[in-house]
């Protein structure tokens, strides 16, 4: 019987250091795809098409990958539950799909499967119920946060250079001014995105163990953050390889465009309420016994 480690948030707040660190340093079989979407489309928090649409992208990466390879040393297990998720996710509907299915064929050899979907954070009621009914209570479930008005305008970076790769990022405050006053469905998801309040008590309602963390916690006292993955875990975290990642540039999410006063004094009142839950809710990460688990 398989059990499972999930990330569930928050988007722009380190999910890939987590799932590197997850991937590398346990022995948890952290899928190679990161990002499933399983349950954040089967309940429409995102459109089938923009998954279908990606699960192609990658698809043709992947084969064009062996194409092109004079060896093909690379393909392992790893390497085929990569294709045959991503032909599985582009070919069908997610509710077609039993979600132990997208692990085939490295389920038998790990006793823990774990992903992170930022989106997962921001499931109703009846998705965490029926995540919970899938994969059952005990799974883990990790929600790694970070401040709200960082994550907000890394967010935006992401959305701006993700639609055009040459964006001029002198653009950036006009642009991020004028998104706050036109587009309402994507400040509405962000807010969701920061609301770590109410997802811990929604998951806490159905789940035995979750835990909370900062990306401001893992960068300062990682050694601090090891300690409390290993205790909430109950599982070794390889010490040398989790210190070589921190000497690694993951991604650039700390990376942004230069923000007015004003802009960052209206956001940090909007999000103030979340700002105050997430000092709130900071670990104490000089000592492990008083980690944030519920």
């Amino acid at each position: 019987m398989n059990k499972f480690v999930i990330g569930i948030g928050s988007q722009r707040a380190g999910s890939t250091l987590l799932h590197k660190i997850l991937d590398e340093c346990t022995s948890i079989f952290m899928h190679p795809l990161k990002e499933l979407h399983y349950y954040d489309t089967m309940y429409e928090v995102r459109h089938s098409s923009v998954l279908k649409k990606y699960s192609n992208k990658q698809l043709d990466f992947l084969i064009e990958r062996i194409i092109s390879s004079p060896n093909h040393d690379f393909i392992d297990k790893k390497y085929k539950c990569a294709l045959r998720t991503n032909k599985m996710l582009a070919n069908r509907d997610v509710k077609d799909i039993d979600y132990l299915e997208l692990y085939r064929p490295c389920i038998s050899e790990n006793e823990y499967l774990g992903e992170i979907t930022p989106e997962y954070m921001i499931l109703p009621e009846e998705g965490i119920k029926k995540m919970r009914d899938d994969l059952g209570a005990d799974t883990k479930i990790i929600l790694i946060g970070r401040n709200p008005v960082d994550r907000f305008i890394s967010a935006f970076k992401l959305l701006k250079m993700y639609n055009q790769r040459d964006y001029n990022m002198d653009l950036f405050q006009d642009d991020l001014e004028q998104t706050l006053e036109m587009m309402p469905e994507w400040i509405k998801q962000q807010d969701e995105l920061n609301d770590y309040a109410l997802a811990l008590n929604k998951y806490k309602k159905n789940f035995n163990s979750v835990l909370f963390i900062t990306f401001e916690n893992l960068i300062a006292e990682p050694e601090s953050a090891r300690l409390l993955l290993e205790n909430f875990l109950e599982a070794s975290v390889n010490k040398e390889n989790y210190h070589k990642i921190f000497g690694k540039k993951v991604n650039s999410i700390g990376e942004t465009g230069k923000v007015s006063k004003e802009i960052l004094t209206k956001l940090n009142e909007r999000y103030k309420s979340s700002i105050e839950y997430i000092d709130r809710m900071k670990h104490n990460l000089d000592s492990t016994h008083k980690c944030n688990s519920f």
